[in-house]
């Protein structure tokens, strides 16, 4: 049966007075404030409801009264009226609640009791007529006698049953008589019984209240604390309780709060428990006196409470709640600085990742996750719009502020929906604050990880300026630039920024030499679609040219420039520069392939420049170069038309100099004698080196002779024969050529005079002479001699014969004189010849004296003396002969013979037959034995 304190029948009698406030669970909104704590009441006990019988009691009452007059047992009759009492007991309180009297008439029901415990004072269960007599007075609102009928019960009958509500009820008249020592011994009686059953947690709490109610505030917390140890659930949630339970653990809860304030706070909750024990339901006392201090609007005292609790268990579960309700009471005070220092304590005490979290169950991360993104999220609009506002004069450290939260935010919900705006916030907290590297990290993390985004192209774009404004001249840096570009190309294709953008790192690419990556991305530039403006495009293709120029790719780089060529105004000034990077380009192509010996392939590179760039500065060396290779090709039509048009276009030109003497060089390969001399005659007439135009003079006479122009190569030979005394020998060579051409055009006059010349050249080349000139010397003395010889042969001995014969002396002495100088040659293939010859000459003469005519109209006698005068002049000269022609055929002696040796010793046969004319005779012997 559910039991009503006699306290709380006098206060509705009475009208009602104040209770404590209610105050909410853990987590829930804040009551209004309620009357002060003097009006503090305890809370009103349930009574046990009693069954609804199926019949009404008035009934069942007419029915036993039927039975007491049926009946002669006097037991029977006992258990009837006891019965009767009961019921009449039940059924007048079911009136008085039904009629909503305030005092119900149990006279009747009184006068049952009394007359039974009048008739049996000593029956069995009397204490259970007293019990229900006290009800009665109670119930009827005679609560001095309802006490007294309680004192009487538990003096006669300390075992009773009913001993403990008995004490019970005692306390609570006692309590509604504001007699609260007398209660608190009455219920301390309860409490301390054995039977105390049911009354015993009703008994306990408003034992606690006797002692508050006389401020003896130690002992009512030790017992309000024993009362919530023995209502609280092991997990401590009151929504866990019955309501009744639930009603009395709340109570309990905020008179406590009521004494902690009156102690000192939550420094008074924390000492009494280190005192008494720790308990695990703490944490809504702290709830209760914070929620006491927020009804009463001390707000610091309770966001103090909340804090202390925080601070005397860090690590509990319930901490995060009490941080948040810090932060709530700051909102409802009104004080936004503290809301935001109370969100930064809560941030920082419980972020992902923090000690706090690890060690949390799942569902108080659950609890946590939503606060703390939404608190990360307020601190860093709150520190970004702070710092936009210039407000405090600290922009920059406010711009972390915000940045390390947009972080914060981002590392500790990485799925959350928001973290690409998160990261873009970052990113632009950072680059405000100048930390350029961290804030072009972030921008690059929101556009490269959420590129669906509708904000990832600004973030890549703003990358890119974030580069800019680190304006660092490191390389790392510098590429780390580039490869923003190049990624917000590749990655935004669409956005009408990226062409530019690539265009950029295109040509910072260059800049940095990296030509491979330039190369790439120009390449992709240029093929880009819609086509690019040209102000983008005409870049583009410069880099392209550039950078495969400076990767030996030629060809590439040549259709790279004609590209931008395509683009640029007839009047640009990088026109120019341009043409000459194309001309450029193709002559790269020649000369790999000159270096691979494709020499007509080389040529023809060489030759498009000519075409390709007529106007740039390296045409000048193509041409050239063309030639060169169409020669070595075998190509020497081509090769020489380009050479003479080089020297006609570049007369000045140092490579001018030398094409005379490689068209001379091409010109005998081709057998162009008469071009090749004409070349010569050139080289002779403008060449400033003596060595060079003695040469060219000499080979110029030699290929007229060849082209078969002997007028010309007559010309040219007497020129350099007169020209140049030295060196000798090529001077012989002309003077001997010089001889031949002559005795071929039978101008013998011409030809003696260089045979002459000839053997005069080596007799006056001191030095110079060697056994080229001796031999030619000889040579041509030998033939000026033989002319002598003949002309000598020619002059006949006539009458009259002293003429006659002073002309062949003449001629005689003439062919001595030339003879003796072949000898002093001493060349063995003349001087056997000369030497005959001059026997030969004195052998004639002495045959021709002796042969010659005799004077006309001599005597016997005078024809006489004649022939021995003739023969003392002809003697001489046949000895003479003799000994020339001795001195000749004793070179056989020697080991020397040739035909001139033979025809000496015929004319000594001739001459001296006695002494040379014997022949030798061939012996025969016979071997044969007789």
């Amino acid at each position: 049966m559910k039991l009503v304190p006699l306290s709380v029948l006098f206060t509705l009698a009475l009208g009602g007075c104040s209770y404590l406030p209610e105050l909410p669970l853990l987590g829930e909104a804040s009551a209004p404030p309620e009357p002060t704590l003097a009006d503090l009441q305890p809370l009103p006990v349930e009574v046990a409801e009693a069954p609804v019988p199926q019949r009404s009691l008035r009934e069942l009452e007419t029915a036993y009264r039927d039975v007491l007059a049926a009946t002669r047992d006097p037991a029977v009759q006992l258990k009837v009226r006891r019965r009767l009492a009961d019921l009449d007991m039940m059924a007048t309180e079911s009136e008085s609640l039904d009629e909503s009297t305030d005092t119900a008439d149990y006279g009747d029901v009184i006068a049952s009791y009394q007359a039974l415990l009048h008739e049996y004072p000593e029956v069995a269960g009397s204490d259970q007529l007293l019990y229900q007599m006290a009800r009665a007075h109670d119930l009827g609102g005679r609560g001095d006698e309802a006490v007294a009928l309680m004192t009487q019960l538990s003096q006669q009958h300390p075992d009773s049953e009913h001993r403990a509500e008995a004490e019970f009820r005692k306390g609570e008249a006692y309590f509604s008589a504001a007699r609260y020592a007398a209660a608190a011994d009455s219920y301390q009686r309860v409490v301390r019984s054995e039977s105390g059953g049911e009354y015993y947690t009703n008994s306990l709490y408003m034992l606690g209240w006797s002692y508050f109610k006389q401020e003896r505030n130690e002992q009512a917390i030790e017992v309000f604390t024993t009362t919530l140890d023995t209502l609280m659930p092991a997990d401590n949630r009151l929504e866990a309780l019955a309501r009744g339970d639930r009603e009395i653990a709340s109570d309990c809860l905020r008179v406590l709060a009521v004494m902690f304030d009156y102690r000192g706070g939550s420094d008074a909750i924390a000492a009494t428990y280190a005192a008494l024990g720790e308990r695990g339901y703490q944490p809504l006392i702290y709830a209760a006196l914070g929620e006491l201090y927020l009804q009463q609007e001390r707000y610091q005292d309770s966001a103090r409470t909340y804090a202390g609790f925080i601070a005397a268990n860090p690590t509990s579960p319930m901490a995060h709640n009490f941080q948040g309700k810090v932060i709530a009471v700051y909102q409802a005070a009104g004080f936004p600085q503290q809301v935001i220092e109370a969100k930064r304590d809560y941030v920082t005490a419980y972020s992902v990742a923090g000690p706090y979290w690890m060690a949390a169950e799942e569902s108080a991360r659950d609890n946590i996750r939503p606060l703390l993104a939404q608190y990360i999220d307020e601190l860093a609009r709150h520190y970004h719009s702070l710092a936009q506002s210039g407000e405090g004069g600290e922009s920059r450290q406010q711009y972390l502020l915000a940045a390390d939260y947009y972080g914060l935010y981002v590392s500790s919900f990485p799925d959350d929906a928001r973290v690409p705006d998160m990261l873009f916030l970052l990113a632009e907290s950072r680059e405000a604050a100048g930390e350029y590297r961290l804030a072009i990290s972030a921008y690059q993390e929101m556009a490269y990880l959420y590129a669906e985004h509708p904000q990832a192209p600004e973030a890549a774009y703003a990358a890119i300026i974030a580069h800019g404004n680190l304006a660092s001249t490191l390389p790392d840096d510098q590429l780390a630039m580039i490869d923003s570009q190049l990624s917000f190309a590749r990655v935004f294709p669409r956005d009408p920024r990226a062409p530019k953008v690539l265009g950029s790192a295109a040509t910072a690419l260059l800049d940095s030499a990296l030509n491979e990556r330039a190369a790439l991305a120009a390449a992709e530039l240029v093929a880009w679609q819609p086509a690019p403006a040209a102000d983008v495009l005409l870049p583009a293709w410069l880099v392209l040219g550039h950078a495969e120029f400076a990767r030996s790719h030629y060809l590439s780089a040549e259709n790279a420039y004609q590209g931008a060529l395509a683009l640029l105004p007839e009047h640009d000034a990088r026109r120019e520069e341009t043409l000459e990077n194309l001309a450029a380009s193709i002559y790269r192509q020649g000369e790999m392939a000159a270096a691979a010996g494709e020499h007509e392939q080389a040529a023809i590179h060489f030759a498009r420049v000519m075409d390709a760039a007529p106007t740039s500065g390296i045409r000048l060396n193509a041409q050239y170069d063309a030639a060169s290779n169409y020669l070595l090709a075998g190509e020497y039509v081509k090769g020489n038309a380009l050479l003479v048009d080089f020297r006609r276009r570049y007369p000045e030109h140092a490579l001018t100099a030398g094409i005379g003497a490689r068209l001379v060089e091409n010109y005998e390969l081709t057998g162009q004698w008469r071009n090749a001399a004409e070349e010569l005659d050139g080289i002779t007439a403008t060449s400033d080196d003596a060595a060079v135009q003695r040469e060219a003079l000499y080979l110029a006479a030699d290929y007229y002779q060849r082209a078969g122009n002997e007028d010309l190569a007559i010309e040219r030979y007497r020129h350099y024969a007169h020209t140049w005394k030295t060196p000798l020998a090529p001077r012989m060579e002309a003077m001997l050529i010089l001889a031949d051409l002559y005795a071929q055009r039978a101008e013998p006059r011409k030809r003696d005079y260089w045979l002459n010349a000839l053997a005069d050249a080596h007799d006056t080349g001191g030095e110079e002479q060697d056994e080229r000139s001796l031999y030619l010397a000889a040579s041509s003395s030998s033939e000026l001699a033989d002319g002598y010889y003949t002309q000598y042969l020619d002059i006949q001995l006539t009458d009259p014969l002293p003429q006659s014969l002073r002309r062949k002396r003449q001629a005689l002495d003439l062919t001595v004189n030339a003879y003796e100088r072949v000898n002093a040659y001493g060349v063995q293939a003349f001087g056997t010849r000369a030497t005959y010859r001059l026997g030969d000459v004195y052998q004639k003469l002495s045959e021709e004296l002796l042969a010659s005519p005799r004077p006309v109209g001599l005597d016997a006698l005078a024809l006489e003396q004649y022939e021995i005068l003739l023969e003392e002049q002809a003697w001489p000269f046949e000895e003479k002969a003799v000994a020339i022609h001795e001195a000749n055929a004793r070179r056989a002696w020697d080991g020397l013979f040739d035909p001139w040796i033979d025809q000496s010793f015929t004319a000594l046969a001739e001459l001296m037959p006695a002494r040379w004319g014997k022949r030798e005779q061939a012996l025969t012997m016979s071997g044969e034995i007789r």
